[in-house]
């Protein structure tokens, strides 16, 4: 079977499409918003999922660089919503290329009960990225390990980070990985919209270090300001409180020039 060279380079358009999809919690139909934003709405209108982000997928397969489009809202957007808080969420975009290649990326989310500071916390998770490509018949597929947590954050929140985030998939017909690489910015709600926000740790050590630069830059001008000022009034001082010293830095003045 053989697999051709890929590099998936992935952006949201500026338009609004939407298409539906009957599945087992009813009709649902799929969105893209301006702001780089796909997703699910149920039935009643209420959105119950919702990504932001852009993806790069790399063939790791012999150093190969061939780049392949894949634009997620030009394909056909299916999933279903989580018909309880600890059901599976799923979101998929398919494309057609003109040859006849069919091209899928998929993202599976679920819950899990976690402990946080000494208390049980439910979470959602991406656990599981998906990409399959089907041509003449043939079919291959790679995914993320089961053990994987690329997303997370409490149920109640929304997750959003500033950072690239990397994905290893792998598939057993292969002997290769596939890199995919989330960039920011990436916002993603899986179990609904949400008003709070949970910050990715990386983001989150990134702005703290930032903050701390920032700070210290602060606090080493203000030390040196303080310095000059203490090193003036001390030159000052003495001028005043030696008399001597200042008789002689006038007479000093007095001295004739020397030709």
């Amino acid at each position: 079977m053989n697999l051709f060279y890929f590099l998936l380079i992935s952006s949201f358009t500026d338009a609004l499409t939407t298409s539906t999809a009957i599945t087992s919690t009813g009709i649902e139909s799929s969105f893209v918003h301006e702001n780089q934003t796909i997703g699910l709405k149920k039935e009643n209108g209420d959105t119950c999922i919702s990504v932001t982000f852009q993806v790069k997928i790399l063939n790791q397969q012999n150093n190969n660089s061939v780049p392949i489009d894949f634009h997620l809202p030009s394909g056909l957007i299916k999933g279903n919503c989580a018909v309880t808080r600890k059901s599976k969420a799923v979101i998929s975009s398919t494309i057609e290329e003109t040859d006849g290649r069919m091209k899928t990326l998929k993202f599976v989310f679920r819950t899990e009960e976690m402990r946080a500071k000494r208390l049980d916390e439910l979470r959602w998770q991406l656990n599981k990225v998906i990409y399959e490509e089907k041509f003449a018949g043939s079919s291959a597929v790679f995914e993320s390990d089961n053990s994987s947590v690329i997303f997370s954050a409490p149920l109640t929140q929304k997750y959003v980070c500033e950072d690239r985030i990397n994905v290893t998939l792998h598939s057993v017909n292969f002997d290769f990985p596939i890199l995919v690489m989330f960039s920011p910015e990436i916002d993603v709600q899986p179990y609904g919209p949400k008003s709070n926000f949970y910050i990715c740790e990386r983001s989150r050590k990134r702005t703290l270090s930032e903050s701390l630069q920032h700070r210290s830059t602060v606090f080493c001008g203000v030390v040196l300001a303080l310095s000059s000022i203490a090193h003036i009034v001390g030159h000052m001082l003495r001028r005043h409180f030696m008399p001597h010293r200042k008789e002689l830095y006038e007479n000093l003045d007095k001295l004739p020039a020397m030709n």
